[in-house]
């Protein structure tokens, strides 16, 4: 049974171990996770995996506040929860100690996630609990795939410009947008607009509204019983063709494919 905590945390922690995997996702800038050879600023949209057993701390200077979610995970569930091929996956990660990944384009995607997952000591409800290891199982997936190509953009000189943008998108995902909207809304040129969004988020403007609506569908697939055809329309697709050949690039399964995995076998 994994458990949960959402907090702004002002004050420093003492060193402490445990027994547990603990996820960390951090949601504005403020503070620091420190091991014993290693500092980690905490900043928006990255992932910190805490493997069970290592001395670590979190730190906050003067003023400082952190945003984050903590999500606690006991080794001995992994086998009810996870498929070997996950908790393999996290054995590998602990393996190198902690690991950090950056995740600018998910931001919301990453906090829709990480949302679903009820604060507390953990649900007693069956349906609660495949709800939340899905969306750990999630998570993890998520975690490990950008954990080697994380980058450090944090002195990105348009990146505030670009992360308005990607809330814009975020917030209108059901409606056409194109990249020419974009440029309006925002002031920027076609060639300046392309260069820093896809340095920002690693995608085309394009590539990445589809890969926030298919997001959001697989959200909708998980939480709600609507039909896959509703589930597409509702996230911004016009077309059911491609709206599945969208999404089973990005998943590996077919809308309806994925919902029954989540569902019936609590992951991916």
């Amino acid at each position: 049974m994994l458990w949960s905590l959402s907090a702004e945390i002002a004050e420093s922690s003492p060193w402490h171990e445990h027994g547990i995997f603990e996820f960390v996702l951090c949601r504005d800038f403020g503070g620091r996770l420190l091991t014993g050879e290693t500092e980690i600023p905490l900043r928006p949209a990255r992932t910190i995996l805490v493997p069970p057993d290592l001395r670590h701390r979190f730190l906050f200077e003067a003023g400082e506040t952190g945003r984050l979610k903590i999500i606690c995970v006991p080794p001995k569930d992994l086998p009810g929860f996870l498929s070997p091929a996950q908790t393999a996956m996290l054995d590998g990660l602990c393996g190198i100690g902690v690991s950090v990944a950056d995740h600018p384009e998910q931001e919301l995607w990453l906090g829709e996630l990480s949302d679903l997952i009820a604060d507390g000591l953990g649900q007693d409800d069956e349906r609660a609990q495949q709800l939340n290891w899905s969306a750990m199982s999630l998570l993890l997936a998520l975690h490990a795939k950008e954990r080697q190509v994380a980058k450090d953009r944090s002195g990105d000189r348009h990146r505030a410009k670009i992360r308005e943008m990607i809330a814009w998108i975020d917030g209108n995902l059901a409606e056409p947008l194109t990249i020419q909207q974009a440029m309006s809304q925002f002031g920027l040129s076609r060639s300046l607009l392309t260069r820093e969004f896809r340095h920002y988020t690693g995608k085309s403007f394009v590539d990445y509204c589809n890969a926030r609506r298919v997001q959001k569908a697989a959200m909708t697939l998980v939480s709600r019983a609507d039909s896959v055809t509703q589930v597409a329309f509702d996230s911004g697709f016009s077309n059911l063709s491609h709206f599945h050949r969208q999404f089973k690039a990005h998943f590996g399964l077919t809308p309806a494919a994925f919902r029954h995995k989540v569902r019936e076998d609590g992951g991916l």
